[in-house]
């Protein structure tokens, strides 16, 4: 169970790294504190041998002096006391070991911050042999104290200072481990955690509201994931009322719009016959009726294919792309009217040039930009010296662009901002704004794009781009 909880809480991994932070602390501290243990155990011991020898040769005959010298011994674990005076050597307490085994550490050249190895040495070197220590003499008119300790002593000395120093740290470390822990996992983890749960509560129902508490006012990096998911929320819920009003709208102009185009498709029988009224008057006025519920109907047929339906997957094949130009070319100028006769078409691609696309999609595109390009001459004075509709193509990133150029007036500021918009871009004159809405999306769909290259004084460009190969070639 304590293996779960610090593998999958973030609050149960900060405890225990905490904790190990802390102990890693303490054992590169413990080094140079043990290093200066062990120099203050050999000091202490040369002190108190001092504090004896003052004792002992102060008063020779003193009745106590065995008693002082087995209890000093007894707590020091020294075995051998000695002083020096004019060069002779005194014995103080004790004998000699039966050995040659020792180490020479000489107090009086000792540093404020001794050597590292000796430490070493001592804790982890064998346990036989003894530590010959010389210090500074007490008692005045003595040149030298020197004593005799077992390794082993100090060893085991170092050794108790180490489980000390271990079990202290260890409490400090929890200590400060779970006063850490709490802080922060009221500072961090709780707010993450109900981060995460408000995440996951919002995914499953972004529109039920389970609090409408603020997000609190904290300047942190907290407060301000806070904030900006309580914005987010906010937004993504208004979003989807207002898709939620549109649909409902799009469903009541759907309605609309079909039993309009049933009334316009009568009223387009009572206009066609006055169209052919032998009277020359009331044909002009049917003529007229009949353009005007002609771009009624298409207006919402316009408006029902766009809400309704979804346009089929392209279906690719090779397409002379420079003969679709033309045939498209014919139709919209043939069927535009008397008004732009004079227009021309200048077809500038290549005959043998072929893209890969849907026939029908691609009429459609094209179709769309020439009616488009032939409104916008149509609308020029009739003085105008030139009204020309040209098309071009170039190979550019291993796609064929096909440029269709006008020589038109541009377009209004106000269109350009909204071009492919759907019902925004509408210019007048019985458009609905999704004629290029609805060609980019079926350039999208083949694997191109619909742009507007330039429009100004000097006339409009759209390029469309094709692929050379069908996209899973």
């Amino acid at each position: 169970m304590l293996d779960g909880f610090i593998s999958r809480r973030l609050s149960g991994k900060l405890l225990l790294m905490t904790i190990a932070f802390v102990m890693l602390a303490e054992m590169v501290i413990f080094i140079p504190s043990a290093a200066l243990y062990r120099q203050s155990w050999l000091e202490d011991r040369a002190e108190r041998a001092g504090h004896i020898t003052l004792a002992l040769t102060g008063v020779p005959d003193f009745e106590g002096s065995e008693m002082l010298s087995k209890q000093f011994m007894a707590d020091t674990d020294v075995e051998m006391l000695l002083t020096k005076r004019e060069g002779m050597t005194e014995l103080i307490l004790g004998f000699p070991p039966d050995t040659t085994d020792f180490e020479l550490v000489d107090l009086r050249n000792g540093t404020r911050l001794p050597k590292f190895r000796d430490m070493f040495r001592s804790y982890f070197g064998p346990e036989t042999g003894y530590l010959r220590v010389q210090a500074e003499p007490v008692v005045e008119g003595q040149e030298l104290l020197e004593y005799i300790v077992p390794k082993a002593s100090l060893r085991q000395a170092l050794r108790d200072y180490a489980e000390r120093i271990f079990w202290l740290s260890a409490v400090i470390a929890l200590i400060t481990g779970t006063g850490l822990y709490l802080v922060l996992s009221a500072m961090i983890v709780r707010p993450i955690k109900n981060l995460a749960q408000g995440l996951s509560d919002f995914r499953e129902n972004p529109e039920l509201r389970r609090s409408n508490l603020p997000p609190s006012k904290r300047q942190d990096e907290i407060g301000q994931l806070q904030r900006e998911f309580f914005d987010m929320k906010q937004s993504v819920r208004a979003s989807f009322k207002q898709q939620e009003r549109l649909a409902t709208l799009g469903l009541a102009v759907a309605k609309i719009n079909h039993d309009l185009r049933n009334v316009l498709t009568s009223a387009q029988l009572v206009s066609d016959r006055l169209a052919m009224d032998k009277e020359e008057r009331v044909a002009k006025m049917g003529q007229r009726l009949v353009r005007a519920v002609d771009r009624g109907v298409k207006l919402c047929a316009d408006v029902l294919n766009f809400s309704q339906s979804k346009e089929d997957p392209p279906d690719f094949e090779t397409i002379r792309i420079s003969l679709l130009l033309g045939e498209v070319a014919g139709d919209v100028l043939g069927a535009f009217g008397s008004g732009v006769r004079s227009i021309k078409f200048q077809n500038d691609v290549p005959s043998d040039l072929a893209v890969m696309g849907d026939p029908d999609h691609s009429y459609r595109i094209f179709n769309n930009l020439f009616r488009n390009a032939a409104q916008a001459l149509a609308s020029l004075p009739d003085d105008a010296a030139k009204r020309l509709i040209s098309v071009k193509a170039e190979d550019v990133d291993g796609k064929i662009r096909i440029s269709v150029s006008d020589s038109g007036p541009g377009l209004p500021d106000k269109v350009r901002e909204n071009l492919f918009r759907a019902f925004v871009s509408a210019s007048g004159n019985g458009s609905s704004g999704l004629g290029l809405t609805i060609s980019r999306e079926l350039a999208q769909a083949q694997g191109g794009n619909l742009i507007l290259a330039r429009s100004d004084d000097e006339g409009t460009q759209f390029d469309v781009e094709f692929l050379k190969n069908p996209p899973n070639a």
